[in-house]
């Protein structure tokens, strides 16, 4: 596959920024693509952010990141957007991921879902210049102008 577009790459770095010292603070550990997760029963899958939290399922090593991180984020390119809406979004849920986090360059906006029993549930949809908030750490928002910042939609 060709390299993510320069708002992609962006994109995941100012989330990296704004993840990294709350994960940080709480003892957890962050990781970007490329690093295999693997979940029991499925093929190993490349989010762009994972978060793994003290005492949740996932540890990161050799191969990559085994069992089930806290929290997945995806940034979606046009050419994988179905994958990363539909055929992941199952995965994770059946995987049991507490929180994804689906963004959208080109529209500028987050859909955040978390775990219902055994299906991943759209919690909130932000845009323009909402704060996205995580729906399981209420405390934690995120400004969407942050989060796309040096990116230009009309070029993606």
């Amino acid at each position: 596959m060709p390299a993510p577009s320069w708002d992609h790459v962006a994109i995941v770095m100012n989330l990296v920024l704004m993840l990294g010292p709350m994960v940080q603070s709480l003892g957890g550990r962050l990781a970007t693509a490329p690093a295999d997760v693997f979940f029991e029963g499925a093929n190993p899958v490349q989010p762009d952010i994972m978060a793994m939290l003290p005492g949740g399922g996932a540890i990161g090593h050799g191969r990559g990141i085994e069992g089930v991180p806290d929290l997945l984020i995806e940034v979606l390119s046009p050419s994988n957007r179905g994958h990363d809406v539909l055929t992941k979004r199952a995965l994770y849920a059946r995987a049991g991921v507490g929180e994804y986090w689906i963004f959208d360059p080109m529209n500028q906006t987050v859909e955040m879902l978390t775990l219902d029993r055994d299906a991943l549930h759209t919690a909130q949809n932000a845009a323009g210049d909402d704060d996205a908030i995580s729906p399981l750490r209420g405390d934690i928002a995120f400004p969407l102008a942050r989060i796309f910042a040096g990116t230009d939609a009309r070029e993606y």
